[in-house]
């Protein structure tokens, strides 16, 4: 280890890139995906929902066996990097595919969408889970781990730029906006589609797994494994935290597009734009909150950003419509908070891999990544769908054929109301389980010392 621990620019750069391509991937499905569903192949919003839990409980399950198969693999290219090398490109025509409108029908939809939704789950999975497993393998220095994990996420907010961005100005920018959407939406898939392929690959190409774990120690079935990390105190911390701190960020990409444009009003020909703010926003302030936590602690600075966030959160409920001052400036504040939460929460989770090698004596990022996007989706798909259905229940009219579709006054309060409170609550809750978290820089040496003196 020693100097091993501390990366090059190149490869953080590298590795951040994967993120991106990750998140151009993650991004779309979490901002457009659900309304693709609603306004553009004209399902419900009930229905909408109900596809959005099942292939996210899929993706939860797959997450986990993934994770297990990670910690099992073996090979000249490490445990975690062959399965970005082979996965890339089922990746990209598995994300195309969910952009296409082949049928007209309500069932035959509603079927295809669920189908081909389990299909790039599962592939998702195949080079996320890996992915994101590999970051304790690169370093085991505790500050690299936060500056690796800064890169990391300032990529991935680049990544959720260019999707959020990207496929508004597709569809309402270089197509005529609505009249279009069923021709626009399956060109944006497959604009995006190479764009994220060619990212994985080159997290491949440009990193190096640097911990080399004795594979024959992981020999436990996946439910063994579950048992003996739930035991874990600081991992059960770790997973209340990362579960509603994400929880709160899929809320806001579900309902953001929405939002923008039935309760904020803004035009068609300037959503990409709007969509854009909060993460170009995210992406300037990503390397202040690093250095936040370098100096005062990863704990201390998430309950800052966290109560901070609930300012412009609420704001939600209030800002006029058709204020574009108003607009730019609660959006600016709301890519600052969201910056914090994704920074913050995926640098701390990788510490628990050092606690869980010293008490149960092996190193399994796979089955610890796995585990915990198995409870977070599962979380996420029945809340998600929950907020998707609340908007049924608000009144939400989805698009029939090429209509354009004015929304009700309730349906609009509903939509504010969900926006604001719904991830506020989950932000308060992650702040609880943080408080109980004691787990700062002195306290990982100490663990590191020890695993180094076991062995």
């Amino acid at each position: 280890m020693g100097s091993n621990n501390i990366l090059r620019t190149r490869e953080k750069v590298f590795y951040g890139v994967g993120d991106m391509g990750n998140n151009i991937a993650y991004g779309a499905i979490g901002f457009y995906f659900v309304f693709f569903l609603t306004d553009v192949a004209g399902i419900s919003p009930v229905w909408a929902g109900y596809i959005f839990m099942i292939v996210r409980i899929w993706n939860a399950a797959s997450d986990l066996i993934m994770g297990v198969v990670s910690d099992h693999t073996k090979t000249r290219f490490g445990r975690r990097r062959p399965f970005l090398l082979f996965g890339a490109i089922p990746l990209g025509i598995g994300f195309a595919l969910l952009w296409m409108v082949p049928f007209q029908e309500n069932v035959p939809q509603i079927l295809y969408y669920t189908l081909i939704g389990i299909l790039f789950n599962t592939l998702y999975s195949l080079v996320s889970i890996p992915y994101n497993a590999l970051l304790p393998e690169l370093s085991q220095d505790y500050d690299e781990r936060t500056s690796i994990s800064g890169y990391k996420m300032a990529f991935s907010f680049v990544g959720s730029l260019l999707s959020a961005m990207g496929v508004t100005f597709i569809v309402d920018t270089l197509y005529p906006g609505k009249s279009m959407y069923a021709v626009s939406f399956p060109v944006m898939g497959r604009a995006l589609a190479v764009m994220l392929t060619i990212c994985i690959l080159c997290a491949f190409v440009g990193t190096k797994e640097r911990v080399e774990a004795d594979v024959s120690k992981n020999q436990g079935n996946i439910w063994s494994n579950l048992k003996s990390l739930i035991k874990l105190r600081e991992f059960k911390l770790v997973l209340g935290v990362f579960i509603f701190n994400m929880v709160s960020f899929d809320i806001i990409m579900a309902l953001y597009i929405y939002y923008m444009k039935y309760a904020l009003k803004i035009s068609d020909n300037l959503s990409y734009i709007f969509m854009a703010i909060p993460l170009v926003a995210a992406v300037i302030v990503t390397p202040m909150w690093v250095g936040i936590s370098n100096k005062i602690g990863k704990q201390k600075t998430y309950i800052i950003a966290a109560i901070y966030f609930l300012i412009p959160l609420f704001s939600c409920m209030f800002i006029p419509s058709g204020s574009i001052v108003f607009t730019v400036v609660v959006t600016i504040l709301i890519g600052v908070g969201i910056s914090a939460s994704q920074v913050l929460v995926f640098s701390i989770l990788p510490d628990v891999v050092e606690v869980d090698e010293l008490k149960n004596g092996v190193r399994r990022e796979g089955i610890i990544y796995g585990a915990t996007m198995l409870l977070y989706k599962i979380s996420s798909a029945i809340i998600v769908a929950l907020v998707t259905a609340s908007m049924g229940w608000f009144g939400y009219v989805e698009r029939s054929g090429n209509s354009i579709v004015e929304q009700s006054a309730s349906t609009i309060f509903g939509i504010r109301l969900l926006m604001s409170f719904m991830p506020a609550l989950c932000l308060i809750l992650s702040v609880l389980f943080i408080k109980k978290l004691s787990f700062d820089k002195e306290n990982f040496d100490s663990v590191k010392n020890s695993i180094t003196t076991a062995k």
